[in-house]
């Protein structure tokens, strides 16, 4: 991949963020996105949980800017395979979030990818989780 582990590891730290904790489920999907996008598991794990260090006392636009400002950073012919990733890992616990579908199409528009397309795209691995929980409530801030 052209777009560093670095970026991939503070725009996934952002979505396991939206939720809360940083699960065990969630470290085993860093596993798999990191074999399917060819990067280092070892420095995306490492580089996610830098990233979570940050993140931690943030609030959620603080949050939101900041896995903005790292997806900008994203090559442009890598982001539809990077916001896959990203859905992958909002769904992995089999809970979806208000926060994570705020910070999923925040981040959609920071890679330009449609906001229409992103939905689908969610959409799509949804129908593919008859276990999903989708919570409607925001979370206390």
């Amino acid at each position: 991949m052209k777009t560093s582990n670095a970026t991939i590891g503070s725009i996934l730290a952002a979505i396991i963020w939206a939720d809360g904790e940083f699960s065990e489920i969630e470290r085993t999907t860093i596993a798999e996105i990191a074999e399917a996008l060819g990067l280092t598991e070892k420095e995306l794990s490492m580089n996610v949980t830098a990233a979570l260090v940050e993140l931690k006392n943030m609030d959620e636009d603080k949050a939101t800017d900041f896995a903005v400002k790292h997806a900008a950073k994203v090559d442009d012919e890598e982001t539809g395979e990077v916001f896959q990733a990203l859905l992958q890992m909002a769904l992995c616990d089999n809970v979806l979030t208000y926060g994570e579908v705020h910070n999923l199409l925040a981040l959609a528009q920071a890679l330009d990818i449609d906001r229409d397309a992103a939905v689908l795209m969610l959409c799509d691995l949804v129908k593919s989780e008859p276990e999903l929980e989708v919570s409607f409530e925001p979370e206390d801030e």
